[in-house]
């Protein structure tokens, strides 16, 4: 059923069944105001009646008693309006039975007000209208606040209606009212005075036809006679007690009962009376309305509530009736309205309102601010995180793998439990198979992180610093990616960091690595065995600089991780870089019969033994690792390479390496392309540069992407001057040699033989930058000015390299004894021959001869140097630096002249340090150690990084003083450790222990 409220004009839709018989009271949520509802069979009830029509003829009703003073309306949009005297009407016929609002009398106009205000007296007292109203029960409530009504503005009066009569002159009220909710309300709305007819405007509307009246914001029929009222009932409904209180009366309940349903309320926004409690004859229910949905959005439930009302005991019927809004009112308690004028109760009420309304507010505030947000978070926390997205470099790295496992089986963690045992062995042969299983368990779930960490950290120990270039990208990108999914966990920064460790010489890793197992230290949570880990990390990083926070670190990991094998490892390398040879060959031993199978260890003694000079004992190590294992490849290829790089035996390598070639479909291609690399290298150290060229190619060919391959090739190609050849193999190994300055060197050279000088002399200063030690640079940077006919530079650039006061002239380079990119001493020299001696274009002119003849000594090629020097000196026999370095050939070749050629350079030039040098080493190849170390100890005086005075000088203290001579020789070996004279007389310290 649709209800329209007859003071605000909203719109209600009521479940008809909650409308008893006798009609119910309902109370309006926007505005609070109370009506009368009763059910009709028909909607005519709730509408007005046709146009015309006339009111048919009432029913007769008990006498009634005489009308109420009109109750004053509050003004709409004029409210100062001055009022004027009312007019008398006619006594008011009966209203018809189908009226729904008669028994309200006549209702009063909502529209545009009239020149009479009648609602002025609830407000603050402008003026008073005429005809003395009574005492208002609900003044001592103070002024009510009403929703500001929208300014209209004023329209015609709207006239009485043609057969309506008027009502009869305003009475006083009745003392015994027959409707206490009339009585409540106020005088009823039939008595109004009429409002003085205006005339009307033009253009408006003419008045209504007959039987119009005004319902609030609809047009509505003319007033329905007041229908008389029964006697009402005096006691309470709900407990039977009298009622002699007019407004409890008219409520139908007692003090006592309206408190302790206040304590009590009804969380509904409907409430309906019960029937056990007989209404009055005009109804008795109060019903709070629920909006009508669409018809009227602007109530709210925050809009102020009128203070009468009360919501009534609960009703059986109550859950029939569904609210049209989410938002409910509980109805305030209400206390007798005094009725001598006092305020005292009605000031409590509105204090305990306002209490309540802060309380409500507070409670509402809590909740929304606090309670609720607390809620959601530990709802959304009790929730299962949803599944990390897997990153695109995952997706790619398990789309490679996939060919390589086509029949998998098992679980993901039973793979990744057999790769963790693997690592436990710490074994080379079980790091490969350890690879593998971290593989098939990324496959199985590709959102694994320990996988991933698996992997890496299995990849990083097992290839070490032979890992290609490819592996090592695609490993970093998977630590980058499980960071992103799980964050810098302790197994995941382990793993990064070993495998930075093991590209340790590009710029940066060492610092990145030190940096990330600090992070793994600083983690409270992190495993004793991560831990230990970190501390192997650090201890790596810190060989090169400190051997004795080296060891420091290495200490912590044994004490975290006792059954740690590689931390001997790791140790002994630290002793090795301080010089210590002896000690590391010892923890090496104890480590390889901890596990035979260890290659690490293995290569690492062998390595050493090389450097020392003691090349028979690292050919025995690999002869007894071959008897223990016959047919073990890796211990083939080494004794090969050991031929050819250290023993000077490359034919014999060449017929070995070719012999392991026959089988090498029975290897892996990784294995396969490694022999075919060193056969090429053999090669071309035998001379054999085609042989050289077609072994590369049979590398490439297995694995496209071997670096040792392509560097071959580019050296013959740059021996045979082919531009072309040398850039395209110089992209196959560029960034992959592990010595950026080496790379710079080679790169400069291909510049070279295009003919761009400037680009070449660019890279062969980078170079030098990089690392001081490259005299082949500086060499190579004269020779590029050569070729650009620039004497002047030419000269100011061989000069420092001739006097030896930055650069020790019998050390071109850095390099290690064994090497995958393995270099011939001059190597890097090959092809720039006669370029400096076509500066000269006289005889006379033999100061291009000179530096022709340093390019020479350098290349290796002595006998060349001697003529050109000996050229030299016979033009101009004051040159000390050409003297100077004939003694130097002349001590290489054992010759007898070379004291007398190096005390001649000393007395033509004898602040040259290389003619000092010659001395001294002159001196003591003739047994003459007092002398000889008075010369050294000169050429030191002007040439302080000479490493070579310095090694000679430590060598002559051996016999007599042996701890200095350790002090020095351990001084040079921290300055280089790739000088291997120094690493040979300290290995000789120790063997004498």
């Amino acid at each position: 059923m649709r209800i329209v409220c007859q003071k605000c004009a909203a719109a209600y839709a009521i479940d008809d069944r909650l409308i008893t018989t006798k009609g119910v009271r309902a109370q309006c949520p926007r505005c609070r105001h109370l009506q009368l509802v009763k059910r009709e069979a028909s909607a005519a009830s709730v509408t007005a009646p046709p146009e015309g029509a006339v009111p048919p003829a009432a029913e007769p009703n008990p006498p009634a008693a005489a009308p109420a003073p009109p109750v004053a309306r509050e003004p709409r949009s004029n409210p100062a309006a001055a009022p004027v005297a009312a007019k008398p009407r006619e006594s008011p016929k009966a209203a018809p039975k189908s009226d729904l609002f008669g028994d309200f009398g006549e209702m009063p106009e909502l529209g545009p007000p009239g020149s009479v205000d009648p609602f002025a007296d609830l407000g603050p007292p402008a003026s008073q209208a005429s005809g003395g109203l009574p005492a208002d029960p609900f003044a001592n409530l103070g002024p009510s606040s009403p929703r500001p009504a929208p300014a209209a503005k004023p329209g015609p009066p709207v006239p009485d209606a043609p057969g309506v009569a008027a009502p009869a002159p305003t009475a006083a009220p009745s003392t015994s009212p027959e409707d206490p909710l009339l009585d409540f309300l106020g005088p009823a709305p039939g008595g109004l005075e009429p409002e003085a007819p205006l005339a009307p405007t033009p253009g408006r509307a003419s008045s209504p036809p007959a039987g119009a009246v005004s319902l609030g914001r609809m047009s509505a029929r003319a007033p329905a006679p007041v229908v008389p009222k029964k006697e009402m009932h005096t006691n309470c409904r709900s407990c039977g007690k009298d009622l002699t209180d007019p407004f409890d009366q008219a409520l139908g309940t007692c003090e006592a009962c309206k408190q302790r349903e206040s304590a009590f309320p009804r969380e509904s926004s409907v409430v309906v009376a019960p029937e056990a409690a007989p209404p009055p004859s005009d109804g008795g229910g109060l019903v709070e309305l629920p909006m009508m949905s669409g018809l009227d959005g602007a109530a709210s439930e925050d809009e102020p509530r009128f203070e009468g009302a009360t919501a009534l005991a609960p009703d059986s019927r109550v859950s029939s009736v569904k609210p049209a809004r989410t938002s409910h009112i509980t109805a305030a308690p209400v206390r007798s309205a005094q009725r001598d004028g006092r305020g005292g109760g009605s000031r409590a009420g509105v204090f305990g309102l306002l209490a309540l309304a802060v309380l409500g507010a507070g409670g509402a505030g809590y909740y929304f601010l606090v309670h609720k947000p607390q809620q959601e978070q530990l709802a959304r926390a009790a929730q299962p995180p949803a599944p990390a997205e897997v990153p695109s470099e995952v997706l790619a790295a398990v789309g490679r793998w996939k060919l390589q496992f086509l029949e998998l089986e098992g679980t993901s963690a039973e793979h990744l439990a057999a790769g963790q045992k693997q690592l436990e062995l710490d074994q080379r042969i079980a790091y490969t198979e350890a690879e593998e299983s971290f593989q098939q368990a990324l496959l199985l779930d590709p959102r694994s992180t320990d996988a991933i960490a698996g992997y890496v950290q299995a990849l990083s120990l097992g290839r070490g610093p032979g890992m290609d270039d490819n592996s090592f990208q695609e490993a970093r990108e998977l630590i980058q990616a499980a960071t992103g999914m799980a964050g810098e966990t302790p197994a995941l920064l382990v793993a990064h960091a070993n495998l930075l460790l093991a590209r340790s010489r590009q710029s940066g890793n060492l610092e990145e690595a030190a940096r990330l197992a600090t992070e793994v230290l600083s983690q409270p949570k992190a495993a004793d065995a991560y831990k230990a880990e970190a501390h192997l990390v650090l201890g790596r990083s810190q060989v090169a600089t400190s051997r004795e926070l080296a060891n420091q670190e290495f200490d912590a990991a044994r004490k975290l991780a006792p059954n740690l094998q590689r931390v001997d490892y790791y140790s002994a390398l630290a002793h090795e870089q301080a010089g210590q040879y002896g000690l590391a060959l010892k923890q090496l031993r104890q480590r390889m019969e901890l596990d035979p199978q260890d290659w690490n260890s293995l290569e690492a003694t062998a390595r050493i033994y090389v450097e020392v000079g003691e090349t028979a004992r690292a050919r025995k190590l690999y002869e007894d690792r071959l008897k223990a294992k016959a047919g073990d490849v890796r211990a083939s290829l080494a004794l090969a390479v050991l031929r050819y790089q250290a023993e000077g035996n490359a034919r014999e390598a060449v017929r070995a390496l070719k012999e392991l070639t026959k089988n090498a479909s029975r290897y892996g291609p990784r294995d396969a392309s490694e022999i075919f690399s060193h056969l090429a290298a053999a090669e071309r150290t035998a001379g054999n540069d085609t042989a050289a060229a077609s072994a590369a190619a049979s590398a490439l060919k297995v694995v496209p992407a071997m670096p040792e391959a392509h560097l071959q090739w580019f050296l013959v190609a740059l021996a045979q001057k082919d531009a072309a050849l040398a850039r395209e193999h110089l992209k196959g190994f560029q960034g992959r040699l592990q010595d950026a300055a080496l790379e710079k060197v080679l790169e400069g050279r291909v510049h070279l033989l295009e003919g761009d000088v400037a680009g070449a002399q660019e890279r062969f200063q980078q170079a030098v930058r990089l690392d001081d030690r490259r005299m082949d640079a500086k060499l190579l940077e004269g020779v590029a000015a050569a070729s650009a006919k620039k004497r002047d530079e030419v000269f100011r650039l061989f000069y420092p390299v001739l006097e030896a006061r930055e650069w020790d002239p019998l050390r071109l380079a850095p390099r290690p004894a064994l090497s995958r990119f393995w270099l011939r001493p001059g190597d890097t020299l090959v092809g720039v021959e006669n370029v400096v001696k076509s500066l000269s274009d006289r005889p006379e002119d033999v100061q291009p001869l000179l530096y022709e003849a340093l390019v020479r000594f350098h290349q290796g090629d002595r006998q060349t140097a001697e003529r050109l020097l000996h050229t030299v000196v016979d033009v101009n026999e004051n040159s000390g630096g050409a003297q100077a370095y004939r003694a130097l050939i002349a001590l290489d070749t054992k010759g007898p002249q070379a004291r007398n050629l190096a005390e001649r350079a000393v007395r033509v030039e004898r602040g040259l340090p290389v003619a000092r040098l010659s001395l001294g080493l002159a001196q003591a190849a003739d047994r003459d150690v007092a002398a000889a170390m008075r010369s050294l100890q000169s050429a030191l005086d002007v040439a302080p990084k000479m490493l070579s005075a310095q090694t000679k000088l430590a060598e002559l203290l051996m016999t007599s003083k042996p701890q200095e001579a350790r002090a020095v020789l351990e001084k040079v070996v921290g300055l280089d450790p790739s000088y291997f004279p120094a690493k040979t007389l300290l290995f000789k310290l120790d063997e004498r222990g």
